[in-house]
């Protein structure tokens, strides 16, 4: 575009689009408001040429080949191009009407007329938009064009080949739209450094288009046997082009953020408007793109599988024993229950509470029960459900209550599925966060964003029970501010039925909450104790009537009871006893009632306890269930052993930190399924047994745990010990792991070190770690920590920790329950630290456990000392430090670089990143516990108050107030005109400063969220703000070289307090000469002896990067940002030659003989041969990261480079240098044959490396070289 003004018909690119894309006609065109300066014009055609250049270059050869064939040669061919494959798309369209073709794809039955229609649909709209031919970029060539339309005309008979087709166009079409905007969106911008960037990632999308394209012409060019069997496109395929589109995308979004930062005001207005539009037409492009989702079903499925839940805490959990109340009790209870689930203006939250025995749970099944029946009528239904449980694993915390609550719903809510199946895809650890930031991304988020209509759609009522059983505290109190905000979901109504005891945490979690948000019930107060005493009356006579019946049938004695047994007044002394806890009631009718042992006599038990007054509620209840022990023996003198074995047992049971199976306590007390059964049988009353050996057995109530532990009943032989039990769950825990089926190295047989976790199949895990054997590597800590025991050198922990530590960590790797061994390690704190340091890695890769942790572990570290072993396949181990650093860990999880940091007084770090988030972070675990999502560009500070509040700033112009929490944002300040460059809170936390790229410091008073003053004086943009103790004074520090004092009562500058070459060298063979590359793009050659500038090279139109000299000095070469490598006469100064095809070229040196040069980039990561003499390329080597040296051999026959050497000729590949290939360092990993090795912590990770014999020499930014040496001759099989 000229610098001529915009004419006053023409219409901007992106609003003809956004026009175009509208079903009704365009609107007339209309000129701009504000047109932009002069500077903001589109970019010329040669820099649109330059992307469609780009774009071929990254492709390889074969599909630059393939796609250059069918390259229209003028705007005529471009548009006959499009035309054409319309009309093969309409054909194909009316083969699909003819046949009426309905089948399986991606997991859904779709019909192909549909996705015909939807491709002729992205036709018409492109051939709408008009102006196809308009720049040479790689959309307006027609390189897609000519791609879809050679594929549409092929004959196609086969129904699954028409699919394959169809859905591989349609989401090409859809890929090419949304790059299309961005593309019209870069085509109006000014040429700068910012928008070269922009251009860089819009090619990396754009060639991954046409990569996706070519493969499928491949297949249509090859034989035609193979083309009639083979698909164009697999469903796995399909969906990892979308997949890469959409991370190329996130790269592309950032980058267009970033196009304003060199702009004057006027232009970054303008830009900015642009960039509304640009989202503004993304928007729309992703609605029109009907059927988008379910391209992913099959994905979307595996997903959701990876939902961790906890197990039997949903309502009708398999083995769970509840029983809903008897239908003539509990009637009042119910009926309000029942009444607010269905009146649609209710309080969002019922709080069932009541002590422990007032049959909270079996009213919660009864309401989950009554829920799901409701649910056929449509009017409400169970959206999800949760029952805690203390002492049952997962039920007793709420590590997995969020996700359980999220798995059940997605089965409830159309298309919730595919929401979070995104979640989990953007953030796998979301479920290691903290309790607010899952509740906000698998619950809040999806649920404000699902599109429903909520007239037609039923209530949907969540029921969480026994909340006091949840065993933390603050996730009790996180738990109950979170749902909260239930009342704020609009999309859907969803409520919340809870029961706990009146535990003060709970309280005091609904006295913060609303008076609005929530209504209550207490049990044991509100409800009327005549009313309780006739409902356990009707429950009681009910239960005694069907034991009478089933005695009868077949009487032990021979003699039935009688029709009134047990008669009015037994049974009312029975009733006056259980008043008010009915789970009094249900233990005795379950005693009573044993099939095994006589009714009579058991009645007569529980009655004898009944007039022992001075014996509490509970006693009454468990003593008669306890005292018939010995009865079952046939010689008193075995009653020793029976408490023995009651007391293994039982007390096993009834300390498990999570329920065992019959078949599970088999093998972990080394017990007979027949001496459990018999030590069981009499306690059926009070636990639940299952019939077969693989379904957990637990207490019938918390009660009975409590009892058992007691201290008011260790003097009897049921009494049980809970420090010596856990002793021996101890001791058999690390006997089971230590064992012959126990851990060892690789134990489910990966096949290389750096395999991920996510590659093995569930089932093979499941099959090499049985139930009880994951039992012990989860809990034999927790067995240490509550069994009141000194661990020391030399007992069992130790011998096992020096025999299994790695294996426990791997196991617990594959179980995908690293982060717990760091929560229940405080009794092990002097292994913590390898923990920590290696968490990240041994998630994703459990064998680097053995390698990276051990080979980076201090040399004087205990856990070097007890598990001392070295990969068999590296020969050399670099040089380490003796212990550990004061760094406990590093912390893994920004995608992009991390801009700030900062800790709060009760321990978090906050961190903010250039991807536009800030994460908050667990120091004790290394995990992840909150990510803040809210601001739109990079965030470049962060500040926590002293009371607790987080502020951020951003390049988005706004700082951000958080609950660290919770993760809510609760304010948005808004006012700067640019980047936000630094904050900071005043002392007291009333006040919060921060300072701009736009030259200014706002003060904002947090009390109401408005700015207070604007201080005005620094030339240039702040980059640090600072309050005095007593907030009388702010001092700021700006890139105008000057710090400046501020009087925070007048607004007044009290004082100013004032106050850069850069280069890359090379010299010549003979050292006469110097070249140094400086910032300015020019070379200069300097006479080494006197220091006199010999020649001014001058060409390049971007910064240089590297120079070398050819051995003989006759000639020099430089790599530029401009793309170019440029060859000098150092002699005369003049250009020899300029070769192109690079992109930041970073490094570039003459083979010895001159004969060859070689060239490196860091951006399309290809390393370059070419022929100086002539300027011809020799040879391309692609996907190289980072090179930044390269060295040829005397031979010409191997580039030897930091990141391994890589064979010049296709000969040195068979033969000497075979295992070239297979060895080099890539960012974090050793790699060989293209798999991952050995991980590199941080601190080894190299900005600069080297490759020799097998040894690679890793340059880290701490100032230190470490050396690696691999054993070339290693073999896997070998392991």
């Amino acid at each position: 575009m000229s610098g001529d003004p915009t004419p006053h018909a023409k219409t901007s690119r992106l609003r003809r689009l956004r026009e175009h894309l509208r079903p009704s006609p365009s609107p007339s065109p209309s000129r701009l408001p504000n047109p932009p300066s002069i500077g903001l014009r589109r970019a010329n055609s040669p820099d649109a040429s330059n992307l469609l250049e780009n774009t071929l270059k990254r492709l390889s050869d074969r599909d630059r080949a393939t796609l250059q064939d069918h390259l229209p040669t003028d705007s005529s061919d471009i548009g006959d191009s499009l035309e054409q494959a319309l009309d093969a798309a309409k054909e194909k369209h009316q083969c699909c009407v003819e046949k009426r073709w309905t089948l399986t794809f991606a997991g859904r039955a779709i019909t192909l007329q549909d996705e015909a229609d939807k491709v002729v649909r992205w036709l018409n709209r492109f051939k709408a938009a008009g102006d196809i031919a308009v720049n040479a970029d790689p959309l307006h060539a027609g390189l897609v064009w000519a791609g879809i339309r050679l594929l549409l005309e092929v004959a196609v008979s086969d129904a699954n080949q028409m699919t394959s087709l169809l859905v591989g166009c349609e989401t090409v079409l859809y890929m090419v739209n949304r790059l299309k905007v961005y593309m019209d969106f870069w085509h109006e911008l000014p040429a700068t450094l910012a928008r070269a960037n922009f251009g860089n990632a819009l090619t990396d999308l754009c060639s991954h288009i046409l990569h996706f394209l070519a493969l499928a012409i491949q297949t249509y060019q090859a034989a035609t046997f193979k083309r009639a069997t083979t698909a164009f496109w697999d469903e796995g395929g399909i969906r990892e082009f979308e997949k890469v589109c959409d991370k190329l995308e996130t790269r592309v979004e950032i980058e267009a953020q970033n196009c304003d930062r060199e702009l004057s005001v006027h232009d970054r207005e303008h830009t900015e408007k642009l960039r509304q539009d640009l989202q503004t037409v993304l928007e729309e492009v992703k609605s029109l793109h009907i059927g988008h989702d379910w391209v992913r079903r099959l994905e979307v499925r595996l997903d959701l599988d990876k939902l961790p839940y906890a197990k039997g805490a949903m309502f009708n959990s398999y083995g769970e024993v509840h029983k809903t109340c008897h239908p003539a009790t509990r009637v009042d209870v119910l009926r309000q229950i029942q009444d607010w689930a269905q009146r649609p203006q209710s309080k969002s939250i019922f709080w069932l509470n009541g002590m422990a025995g007032t049959g909270k749970s079996t009213i919660s099944w009864t309401v989950a029960k009554w829920l799901t029946d409701q649910g056929r009528h449509g009017i409400v239904d169970l959206g999800a459900s949760f029952f805690f449980k203390r002492g049952e694993g997962d039920r007793a915390s709420a590590v997995r209550f969020f996700p359980t609550i999220t798995r059940e719903l997605v089965l409830k809510i159309p298309r919730l599925d595919v929401l979070i199946a995104g979640v989990i895809s953007s953030d796998p650890f979301i479920f290691d966060k903290s309790l607010g930031e899952q509740f906000d991304k698998l619950i809040y988020q999806p649920l404000q964003k699902v599109n429903i209509d909520s007239s037609d759609f039923p209530t949907l009522v969540l029921v969480v029970d026994a909340l006091d059983e949840c065993e933390k505290e603050s996730d009790v109190k996180a738990i109950l501010d979170l749902w909260s905000r239930l009342a704020h979901i609009k999309a859907i109504c969803v409520k919340l039925f809870l029961t706990s005891r009146p535990d003060l945490p709970i309280q005091l979690g609904f006295k913060n909450m609303s008076v609005n948000a929530h209504q209550d019930m207490i049990l044991h107060d509100e409800v009327p104790r005549t009313t309780i005493q006739h409902d356990i009356s009707v429950f009681m006579t009910d239960a005694f009537s069907k034991i009478r019946k089933e005695y009868n049938d077949d009487p032990p004695s021979g003699v039935a009871l009688s029709d009134d047994w047990p008669g009015d007044k037994d049974l009312q002394t029975l009733v006056e006893t259980a008043v008010p806890l009915f789970i009094i009631a249900a233990t005795v009718c379950r005693f009573v009632g044993d099939a095994n042992w006589d009714a009579q006599e058991r009645l007569m038990t529980v009655l004898q306890y009944q007039t022992e007054g001075y014996l509490e509620q509970m006693e009454k209840t468990y003593l008669p269930v306890l005292t018939q022990l010995p009865a079952t023996l046939s010689n008193s003198n075995d009653q020793d052993r029976l408490y023995h074995e009651f007391q293994r047992i039982v007390g096993s049971i009834v300390v498990l930190a999570e329920p065992l199976s019959m078949a599970s306590l088999t093998v972990l007390l080394n017990e007979s399924q027949g001496t459990i059964r018999l030590r069981l049988r009499p306690l059926h009353s009070v636990l639940h047994v299952p019939a077969d050996a693989e379904t957990p057995i637990r207490p019938l109530h918390l009660s009975f745990r409590e009892f058992l532990l007691s201290e008011k009943i260790q003097d009897k032989p049921f009494g049980i010990d809970g420090p010596a039990t856990h002793r021996m769950l101890l001791s058999k825990c690390l006997q089971l792991l230590s064992g012959c089926t126990g851990l060892r190295e690789n134990l489910c047989n990966l096949e290389y070190p750096g395999q991920p976790r996510r590659e093995l199949d569930p089932a093979l895990i499941n099959e090499r770690l049985s139930p009880v054997l994951q039992y012990a590597c989860r809990y034999w800590v927790h067995h240490v920590q509550h069994s009141m025991a000194r661990i020391h050198d030399d007992d069992e922990v130790h011998a096992f920790l020096q025999k299994h530590f790695l294996h426990w960590l791997e196991a617990l790797s594959f179980m995908n329950r690293i982060a717990e061994a760091i929560s229940h390690i405080g009794a092990l704190q002097s292994l913590v630290s390898v923990i920590l340091a290696n968490r990240y890695i041994a998630d994703l890769a459990p064998l680097q456990i053995y390698s990276s942790a051990m080979v980076f572990a201090p040399k004087n570290s205990l856990v070097r000392n007890i598990c001392s072993q070295v990969p068999p396949w590296l020969q050399k181990c670099p040089i380490v430090p003796a212990m550990w650093s004061p760094e406990l860990q590093k912390l893994e999880g920004h995608t992009y670089w991390v801009n700030a940091v900062t800790f709060s007084q009760d321990g978090l770090l906050a961190s903010g990143s250039y991807g536009c988030t800030v994460r908050l972070w667990n120091l004790t675990t290394g995990q992840e516990t909150q990510k803040l999502e809210g601001h739109t560009r990079s965030v470049n500070a962060v500040a926590f108050s002293q009371n607790g509040l987080l502020a951020s700033g951003s390049d988005d112009r706004t700082v951000r107030l958080w609950n660290p929490s919770t993760g809510q944002e609760m304010q948005r300040l808004e006012g700067h005109t640019n980047h936000v460059n630094a904050i900071a809170f005043s002392p007291k936390s009333s006040l919060l400063a921060s300072g701009s790229h736009d030259n200014t410091i706002r003060l904002w008073d947090l009390t109401i969220g408005k700015e207070m003053q604007r201080l005005k004086g620094h030339t240039k943009p702040v980059i640090s703000v600072i309050f005095s103790q007593d907030s009388s004074l702010l001092a700021s520090e700006s890139d105008d070289n000057t710090i400046r004092l501020w009087d925070l009562n007048t607004g007044q500058e009290t004082q100013k307090l004032e106050g850069r070459i850069e280069s890359e060298v090379a010299f010549s063979q003979d050292g006469l000469l110097l070249a140094s590359a400086l910032s300015d793009r020019t070379i200069r050659l300097w006479n080494s002896v006197t220091g006199q500038e010999m020649q001014r090279l001058e060409g390049h139109t971007g910064r240089v990067q590297t120079a070398a000299f050819s051995q003989d000095g006759s000639m020099l070469a430089s790599g530029s940002l401009d793309q170019t490598v440029k060859l000098w006469d150092p002699t005369t100064g003049q250009q020899m030659r300029q070769l192109e095809g690079h992109n930041y070229i970073a490094v570039v040196v003459f083979s010895e003989d001159g004969s060859l040069l070689a060239s490196g980039s860091l951006n399309d990561r290809t390393i370059r041969l070419w022929n100086p003499t002539t300027g011809q390329a020799v040879r391309k080597f692609e996907n190289v990261l980072e090179v930044t040296h390269i060295t040829i051999t005397f031979d010409n026959k191997i580039l030897l480079t930091n990141r391994g050497p890589i064979p010049i000729d296709d000969e040195s590949i068979h033969t000497t240098a075979s295992n070239y290939w297979t060895t080099k360092a890539s960012d974090d990993w050793i790699q060989r044959n293209d798999q991952n090795f050995l991980w590199l912590p941080q601190e080894y990770r190299a900005s600069h490396s080297a490759f020799h014999d097998d040894i690679f020499a890793l340059g880290i930014d701490a100032g230190h070289v470490s050396f690696i040496q691999l054993d070339r001759n290693w073999e896997p099989s070998a392991s």
